[in-house]
C-alpha cells in the first residue's frame, strides 16, 4: 500500500492539473502584418477566421504577391493576388481586381461582378474558385494611393460563393503594396 500512496497521489494531481494545461486558442488578427501605408509589400486576411499571410513557398521563392494598376484601351485596371503553400500541394489564392475602374485614394469599391466593365470583384481559390457576385459581395476601401512612387494600401472584406453554393468569408483584410504599372 505504501508503493501504491505515491503512484495515486501522482495521478490525482495529474488530473487535477489537466484542466490547466488546455491551450490559449492562437489571437487569428495577432498574426496579420500592422495595416501600414508605406510600400511595405505586406497583405494579409482572416478566411474563414484563420490568417491568411503569404510566406516564402520555398528556399529561393519568395511569397506570391502580385499587385498591378495600368491603363489599357478598355480603362484602367487594378489587379492584387496573394497565395499560400497550403500543405497539400497547392496554393490558396485570394484577388481583386477592378475592370475599366479607376482608383483613388479615400474611395470605398463594391467588390461584386468579375470581369465587368466598371466593376470590381474579389475572389479566393483553394480546391475550389469562389467569387463575389452581385448577391455575395464585399468592399475594398482605398486608404492610401501614391501614384508617383507606385504605392496603394487599402482594407477590404468580402463573401465569395463556388458553383455549389459553399460560400467562404475574407474579414479583416489590409495590404501595403507597390504596384507595377
Amino acid at each position: 500500500m505504501k508503493t501504491l500512496y505515491p503512484f495515486l497521489l501522482l495521478l490525482l494531481s495529474l488530473i487535477l492539473l489537466a484542466p490547466s494545461c488546455k491551450k490559449q486558442p492562437l489571437d487569428q488578427l495577432a498574426l496579420l502584418p500592422p495595416a501600414t501605408q508605406t510600400g511595405a509589400n505586406t497583405f494579409g486576411c482572416l478566411v474563414n477566421g484563420a490568417a491568411f499571410v503569404p510566406k516564402n513557398i520555398g528556399f529561393l521563392q519568395g511569397p506570391v504577391l502580385r499587385c498591378d494598376y495600368a491603363t489599357t484601351p478598355q480603362g484602367p485596371v487594378f489587379y492584387i493576388t496573394s497565395a499560400v503553400n497550403a500543405g497539400n500541394g497547392m496554393d490558396n489564392a485570394i484577388d481583386m481586381r477592378t475592370d475599366s475602374l479607376k482608383i483613388s485614394e479615400g474611395e470605398t469599391l463594391s467588390l461584386t461582378k468579375s470581369f465587368t466593365p466598371g466593376l470590381a470583384s474579389g475572389g479566393y481559390s483553394d480546391q475550389s474558385d469562389y467569387s463575389t457576385n452581385a448577391n455575395v459581395t464585399g468592399q475594398l476601401s482605398i486608404t492610401h494611393l501614391d501614384t508617383v512612387n507606385q504605392i496603394v494600401s487599402a482594407t477590404f472584406h468580402f463573401n465569395a460563393v463556388n458553383t455549389a453554393g459553399d460560400t467562404v468569408k475574407i474579414t479583416n483584410g489590409r495590404f501595403d503594396m507597390h504596384y507595377k504599372l
